[in-house]
């Protein structure tokens, strides 16, 4: 068994590496900035989330980049596994250790003192997509808890607690991806007679539009609105969703990541040991599989081009609903049976 040290988190590792080598902070940022995409609505909490990782190395190794060994990355690793970080976590990491190497190995300073890429030969093999606890769909029962926790919060009027259960009966009503929602802006959402109509871009890069019906979405979305003074945005196209506490900028955009971290505290009180947002996703899945008994039907409702993709939300598919049968014997003209006069397989046994 590996000996466990303590280590610090990628946050308090920013911090320490800023403190001892701020050279090399620099060189982190600019990486960061140079290879995420600037039209992406998570940049920022994906640039923050890059810088942590590949300082987290660097405060737990204490090495200089042209220092760095292929085994020193593999220490690393199994440093991370051992705190009981996810798989698909610790391969992240190192992806973006990895791409900072890359980086680092172009620029004209840096490249003098590095020969070669050491993540590129210590990267371990890809988990499965989604095979992870966290990407697991929530139980009903989970689910009715989580919101009951968040919808107390927004009945006390908390507008964080109203903005973050209109967000989750968004989730869990539409299925749709962390960015879809988090990065609405205003002008794409159209408050309509009896449904709730929302445009924007989906993965892919495709535009697209999908209607809400329920009407608990659209009394949610507009009580939080109207209860934070902000239902000009749906004129000025401002965005949807902005921070109400004290730890942010009031009226910032609200970020993915600050979501997440209040779902956590809900999910803990609701007796949900761990939850990551994308289960919202996953629990829709789960839903409209067992009420359509159909993959195609689930695939189109999660917006997927393959039904590969789909089988990995929906490991199974519940009995297929009988939509014809009826239509057709009745068009046959066959008599009517009554179905309660039929006898069940065990009864049928037993009058034998």
């Amino acid at each position: 068994m590996r000996n466990k040290k303590s280590h610090p988190d990628p946050a308090t590792a920013l911090v320490e590496s800023q403190r001892s080598d701020p050279a090399l902070i620099n060189a982190i940022t600019f990486w960061a900035d140079a290879t995420t995409g600037s039209a992406s609505a998570r940049r920022d909490d994906i640039r923050r989330d890059k810088r942590r990782a590949v300082a987290s190395f660097f405060a737990s190794s204490r090495k200089h980049p042209g220092e760095v060994t292929p085994a020193d990355i593999k220490q690393w690793q199994a440093e991370l596994e051992d705190q009981g970080l996810a798989k698909v976590t610790v391969y992240a990491r190192i992806c973006h250790l990895s791409s900072f190497f890359r980086w680092a190995m172009k620029d004209p300073v840096l490249g003098e003192h590095l020969k070669s890429n050491p993540a590129g030969y210590a990267h371990p093999k890809a988990p499965r997509p989604y095979q992870t606890r966290s990407a697991k769909a929530l139980t009903t029962e989970q689910v009715i808890a989580l919101l009951k926790v968040v919808k107390g919060k927004a009945d006390e009027g908390s507008l964080t607690g109203q903005r973050d259960y209109a967000l989750l009966l968004l989730y869990f009503a539409t299925g749709m991806r962390r960015s879809e929602v988090i990065g609405l802006q205003g002008g794409e959402v159209e408050f309509e007679a009896g449904r709730l109509v929302i445009h924007g871009r989906v993965k892919g890069g495709d535009y697209q539009g999908r209607e809400v019906t329920d009407p608990r979405v659209r009394s949610a979305l507009l009580d939080y609105l109207r209860n934070s003074r902000r239902l000009h945005v749906l004129r000025d196209n401002g965005p949807l969703w902005t921070r109400h506490d004290a730890a942010g900028r009031p009226g910032a955009p609200l970020s993915s990541w600050s979501f997440a971290e209040n779902l956590k505290r809900y999910a803990r009180q609701a007796g949900i040991e761990k939850i990551h947002l994308h289960q919202t996703r996953h629990t829709f899945a789960r839903m409209v599989a067992e009420r359509a008994g159909s993959l195609a039907e689930t695939q189109d409702a999660l917006g997927h081009r393959h039904a590969a993709t789909t089988r990995v939300y929906v490991q199974r598919i519940a009995v297929k609903k009988d939509k014809y049968s009826r239509h057709i014997l009745e068009t046959l003209e066959l008599p009517e049976v009554d179905a309660h006069s039929a006898l069940s397989p065990t009864a049928v046994k037993e009058k034998e």
